[in-house]
């Protein structure tokens, strides 16, 4: 794999941008690339103020409205004027406002963060975010030199995705870092409830598609989701079957195929 810092960036054809869920970072897309970068030029990206991601610049409050300016100048800085935007969970809302910025050729976002309906609905994933933040550094040391077990990994990350025993060890242990290195994260909650939900999206030329888990524990279509498609005009739903919140490892395939069936067909206009 070419990394570049803070990115992944390889393969030919179009540019596709991936962009990871919250507390993540590009290495969650590592299932999927091999299979999108032989039509795509890739783009994996870790997200300002997370492990390993650029930092944000001294006075910046964390909010989904600064991230996704400093991703329109970071794709600026690298060429990119319009690209196919793929997102999960915070990175599925961030795809969805770049769209709004006009730098997207197609959107497909897996399970996006930003809808709710009441309060209350954000303020239980929020919660939920709070407490994993507040105790990753224990279970880091609790479970750093038992991580080889496939058990045990699949156990930790049963919330978020089906098959987590098939992230291999080395790889589950630096995703609990990158949790642990997300610093603004409890501020960052706080905006989103301040400033959210997802204001709607017109209609447009760029096609939408809103890809939802069957098994998400974390954002479930009924509470989440169906709020979601409600405020994307002419948005397309899909729903996976068998994959969880994060569906990248739980089936690689499947996420494939939803995204180059929309890719292929608007490179082919």
């Amino acid at each position: 794999m070419a990394a570049e810092g803070d990115a992944y960036v390889a393969g030919t054809g179009s540019d596709m941008v991936l962009l990871h869920g919250l507390c993540g970072t590009w290495h969650i897309w590592e299932p999927v690339i091999s299979l999108l970068e032989q039509r795509h030029r890739i783009i994996a990206m870790t997200l300002p103020g997370h492990d390993g991601g650029c930092p944000l610049p001294p006075g910046t409050e964390p909010t989904v409205a600064a991230l996704t300016d400093l991703l329109v100048a970071e794709l600026a800085k690298r060429g990119i004027r319009t690209a196919h935007l793929v997102g999960n969970s915070l990175g599925g809302w961030l795809a969805l406002e770049l769209a709004r910025r006009g730098v997207a050729r197609s959107v497909v976002v897996f399970s996006p963060a930003g809808a709710w309906s009441t309060p209350h609905d954000y303020a239980k994933v929020a919660r939920s975010f709070r407490l994993l933040f507040a105790l990753v550094p224990i279970v880091i040391a609790a479970t750093t030199w038992f991580l080889g077990s496939a058990s045990l990994r699949r156990m930790l990350s049963h919330l978020t995705m089906e098959h987590g025993n098939r992230i291999p060890a080395a790889n589950f242990r630096a995703m609990l870092r990158a949790v642990a290195r997300t610093r603004m994260l409890p501020r960052l909650l706080e905006t989103m409830g301040r400033d959210g939900p997802i204001e709607p999206l017109a209609a447009g030329c760029v096609p939408i598609r809103v890809v939802w888990g069957e098994q998400d524990q974390v954002i479930p279509f009924e509470r989440y989701g169906r709020p979601m498609v409600e405020r994307i005009a002419e948005v397309e739903r899909l729903m996976l079957p068998g994959v969880g919140h994060v569906p990248m490892y739980d089936d690689p395939e499947a996420v494939s195929a939803a995204i180059l069936q929309v890719t292929t067909a608007v490179d082919a206009r």
